[in-house]
């Protein structure tokens, strides 16, 4: 009898134990101390483009030391269906001696329009149930023209999806309703570093990665930044070292453009406020920005072309034309500490870059003739914050 006993007593211990080291290994395994999640809407005439930065992620996660998950969403709608039939996601495990994982598919999906916040907001669930993790950033790959409006022109927003796109409010509901405070935000896309875009975007993220003007279609070099977006201690410094891996990586490219900055975004409210002291002091002067002022300043310091032009200037230099040289000093402090980071090659001529005036963040001034965009300005929180709307003459 105590025999039989002591057999089922041995037998309860073994299980239980088992039991324990079952949910220790299943924690370990399903936590991390960083989840990057990679968005690429590739639908459209930049699929390959885009489709190259799987593999130079893959090339870029074997130089990280930093264990982690690097997750990338992959809608690329009727290009390379030979590899992905249908928008997918999936995963690549870095452990804690810098081994990576295979591929591992976690979730494919029907089509649908990943340009949508419905979407947007569903795929970043699905990651955080997948992939929980105790810090994540996200990126964004595809095209996008910044805080202007989504329409049947040129202008994106960002994403394009089949034609498809998401304006920037959007983009920011679909974010806040993941609950997710993200890390970092790197678009890989042109036009970004707006300060109606970060603004709109300060309550998602801690830094953004963004460039001001046009990305080259090779777009950012994953393979020498990925070990940075994957760290997690001191987040202001790895997210400037991945941004310098994007101007090193243009100086040696066949076309040597690029324009990148970092913003914080815990200083952006200081600076909208900053931006109505600047509003009250010279908001007399916004008459003189007539259609020949502004083509001139477009010229100079604009980083819209085309269609696109006159959508974004320079932020230093417009404060510093309707200040009339008198840029104050209070304005441009607390502008260097919401952009932490800026620099830029210009090799290849795209638009003109001034270095006297190169803030690596843009802003749109209202002009009577751009009635469309003026209406959509209006709805955007930098309009209203920055004091605009006390100056809006048109």
């Amino acid at each position: 009898m105590n025999k039989i006993i002591s057999f089922f007593l041995l037998l309860f211990i073994l299980i239980t134990s088992s039991g324990c080291k079952d949910n220790h290994s299943y924690d370990e395994k399903k936590t991390s101390p960083r989840t990057v999640l990679m968005y690429l809407i590739a639908n459209n005439n930049i699929s390959y483009d885009i489709y190259a930065n799987i593999a130079a992620v893959e090339k870029g996660l074997k130089e990280t030391k930093s264990a982690g998950t690097f997750v990338i969403y992959w809608d690329g709608g009727r290009y390379y269906n030979n590899v992905f039939s249908s928008p997918t996601l999936f995963k690549y495990v870095v452990d804690d001696n810098g081994n990576v994982s295979e591929r591992q598919v976690i979730m494919t999906y029907s089509e649908q329009n990943s340009s949508s916040k419905e979407v947007i907001t569903s795929v970043i669930n699905d990651v955080k149930i997948l992939c929980p993790s105790d810090s994540y950033g996200l990126i964004f790959g595809s095209h996008a023209t910044g805080w202007l409006p989504a329409d049947v022109s040129r202008s994106r927003s960002l994403g394009d999806d089949g034609g498809k796109k998401i304006e920037i409010p959007d983009l920011n509901e679909a974010l806040l309703a993941t609950n997710v405070r993200f890390d970092f935000i790197l678009m890989d896309a042109c036009l970004m570093s707006q300060v109606e875009v970060a603004y709109e975007l300060r309550n998602v993220a801690d830094y953004l990665i963004l460039s001001p003007a046009e990305v080259m279609a090779a777009g950012f070099p994953y393979k020498d930044m990925t070990k940075y977006l994957m760290e997690v201690n001191d987040k202001q410094t790895s997210v400037i070292n991945a941004a310098k891996q994007f101007v090193d990586f243009y100086k040696t490219y066949d076309y040597k453009w690029a324009t990148i900055a970092v913003v914080k975004t815990s200083e952006l409210d200081a600076l909208a406020s900053s931006m109505r002291s600047v509003l009250e002091e010279y908001g007399s002067n916004l008459d003189m920005f007539n259609s020949s002022y502004l083509f001139s300043l477009n010229r100079n310091h604009g980083y819209g072309r085309g269609e696109l032009s006159y959508s974004s200037y320079d932020i230093a230099a417009f404060i510093d034309c309707l200040s009339d040289g008198n840029t104050p000093l209070l304005w441009t402090e607390q502008l260097n500490k919401a952009v932490v980071y800026k620099d830029y090659i210009d090799g290849d001529v795209i638009v003109n870059i001034n270095p006297e005036f190169y803030s690596g963040i843009g802003t749109y001034i209202p002009y009577a003739n751009f009635t469309k965009w003026n209406a959509y300005y209006q709805t955007l929180q930098w309009y209203v914050d920055a004091g605009w709307q006390k100056h809006w003459i048109w």
